[in-house]
C-alpha cells in the first residue's frame, strides 16, 4: 500500500449535476478527485476533458447499492494512495415529486432509500468505521440529505426517504466525531478546508 501526500477526495453518483460540479470543484482545489459512477463508461467520458484539462480526476465504477462494489474501490483506494481525505455522498435517485405519502408506490420509496439513505450510510461505514479514521477529515451528505425534514406536503421520497437520511445524517454526526472526521451538512463549502 502506497501513502499518498496528495489530498484525495471521493464522490459518489458524479458523472453529472451537483456530483460533477462537485467534482471540477475539488479537482480545481487541489485534490485528485475519484469520480465514482454507476456506469463506468459514462464516468470516463465526463472525466476525460477535465483530465485533459489538466484537472486529476479519476473515474472508478461504484454503486452504492452494492457492497461489493464499495469494497473494490475501497481496496484500490487503499492500493492506490492509502488514504481518502474527503468522502461526498451525492448518490441519489428517483425524485418522485408526483407522489404523495399517503398514496405513495412503496416500492419506489424502497428503492429511492436504498441509494439515497442506506447508500451513503453504505460508504461512511466503509471509509470510517473500518479502519480509514485517521485519513479522513471530512464528508459530506448528499445534497438533498436534510431537505424533508418535517415538512408534511412535499413528496413520499424525499418526506420519508430524505427524513431517513436527515436522521441518518444526525447519527453519523455523532458517530464520525470520535473518528476525528466532520460531517459537514449540505449547501456549504466547508468541507473543501
Amino acid at each position: 500500500m502506497t501513502v499518498s501526500s496528495e489530498r484525495v477526495a471521493l464522490v459518489t453518483g458524479a458523472n453529472r449535476g451537483i456530483g460533477l460540479g462537485v467534482v471540477r470543484l475539488l479537482a480545481a482545489r487541489g485534490f485528485t478527485t475519484i469520480l465514482g459512477s454507476r456506469d463506468r463508461a459514462k464516468g470516463e467520458d465526463v472525466a476525460r476533458p477535465l483530465a485533459e484539462g489538466g484537472l486529476r480526476v479519476i473515474p472508478r465504477q461504484l454503486d452504492v447499492t452494492d457492497q461489493e462494489s464499495i469494497d473494490r474501490l475501497k481496496s484500490w483506494i487503499e492500493e492506490q494512495f492509502g488514504r481518502l481525505d474527503a468522502l461526498v455522498n451525492n448518490a441519489a435517485i428517483i425524485y418522485d415529486s408526483w407522489q404523495r405519502a399517503a398514496e405513495a408506490d412503496l416500492n419506489t420509496v424502497r428503492e429511492a432509500f436504498e441509494t439515497n439513505t442506506l447508500g451513503a450510510w453504505r460508504m461512511c461505514r466503509a471509509f470510517i468505521f473500518a479502519g480509514w479514521r485517521n485519513a479522513l477529515t471530512g464528508i459530506a451528505m448528499h445534497s438533498c440529505a436534510f431537505a424533508g425534514r418535517g415538512l408534511l406536503e412535499l413528496s413520499a421520497m424525499i418526506t420519508w426517504a430524505q427524513l431517513g437520511a436527515a436522521n441518518g445524517a444526525d447519527a453519523m454526526t455523532g458517530a464520525v466525531r470520535p473518528a476525528g472526521a466532520r460531517l459537514f451538512p449540505p449547501g456549504g463549502g466547508a468541507f473543501l478546508v
